[in-house]
């Protein structure tokens, strides 16, 4: 199953998922890195849609890792 099926997926907030179920080691690293980047960015700018790119990116992976 692709992360982007999963039921607890939220495309809107990608870096909610737990991305360490994944099986792929580097993509696991990829998002975890992303989500680490969108994390700083929310500390330091709190409007939401200031990381449009970086959950963009998130949605990638999720469409094409597999759980």
């Amino acid at each position: 199953m692709k992360v982007n099926e999963y039921k607890d997926y939220n495309a809107e907030f990608p870096e909610t998922f737990t991305w360490g179920r994944i099986e792929s080691i580097s993509l696991t690293n990829a998002a975890s890195a992303i989500v680490n980047e969108i994390n700083h960015d929310l500390r330091t700018n709190p409007d939401r849609t200031y990381t449009p790119g970086l959950r963009r990116a998130l949605n990638c992976i999720a469409a094409i890792a597999n759980l």
